[in-house]
């Protein structure tokens, strides 16, 4: 019988073979974009960072907030404390007095001015709730009266000039502007009382004025009229 041989080279290829390769490390899977998917992790404390700046800048706007609007708490109390004493707004109603004002304006009352003949005033109606702008044309103590449209105080005849324009037109129509009167067949007395005033609207022909409500106590006197406020595009001094 023939022997066999081992050969020694088979055995070391086997025993090769037989050891264990290395696990594969798997690469990170490529995205979409062609870049891997790598989870960013942001440090705990630059979160924390950011959150304190948002709350810090939310309290800043809060606080602005808060101190824009008691200003103006502050501003309108003031205002209108003085209002209360010194001026106010008045809005003209009806057409008594076009067309040096016209209904729906807005205007400016000054409540210290002393007022004067012919000065606008801002008054409350005699027994009645309404409030109303008039002109100043009698004053405490003197005699008054229309004579073919014309007005004579204490005798002498005094210009108009804030009615002129209507005054004419009418006249060349064969019409008075302003009906004649007397202050004694107004009032039963040939002057006029002290603390009272005659007033009139210069929409002479339509206003309810002294002829219809006669005298205005001087306490019934709010203030004298300034100024137009309102339309802007009228904003004006009115005499």
């Amino acid at each position: 019988m023939k022997k066999t041989t081992h050969k020694p080279k088979n055995r070391a290829v086997k025993k090769k073979s037989e050891q264990r390769k290395p696990a594969a490390v798997k690469k990170p899977q490529a995205s979409k974009t062609g870049k891997s998917k790598k989870k960013q992790v942001r440090p705990v404390k630059h979160k924390k960072k950011k959150i304190n700046k948002r709350k810090r800048r939310l309290r800043k706007i809060k606080l602005l907030f808060v101190e824009i609007v008691l200003t103006l708490l502050v501003t309108i109390g003031v205002l209108y404390t003085l209002s209360l004493f010194t001026f106010s707004l008045a809005r003209v109603e009806g057409y008594s007095m076009s067309a040096t004002l016209e209904d729906g304006e807005v205007v400016v009352v000054n409540k210290l001015a002393k007022v004067k003949r012919f000065d606008l005033v801002y008054l409350k109606v005699p027994k009645s709730k309404e409030k109303s702008i008039r002109r100043i044309i009698g004053r405490p103590g003197e005699s008054l009266y229309y004579k073919n449209g014309q007005l004579f105080i204490n005798e002498q005849e005094k210009d108009e000039a804030f009615i002129g324009e209507y005054k004419k037109q009418f006249e060349q129509d064969g019409m008075l502007y302003t009906e004649d009167f007397t202050l004694k067949a107004l009032t039963g007395s040939p002057t006029i009382p002290q603390g009272k005033y005659l007033v009139l609207g210069d929409n002479r022909p339509y206003a309810t004025d002294s002829r219809y409500y006669q005298l205005v106590d001087e306490k019934e006197i709010i203030g004298k009229v300034e100024m137009r406020v309102l339309p802007l595009h009228k904003l004006q001094r009115v005499k």
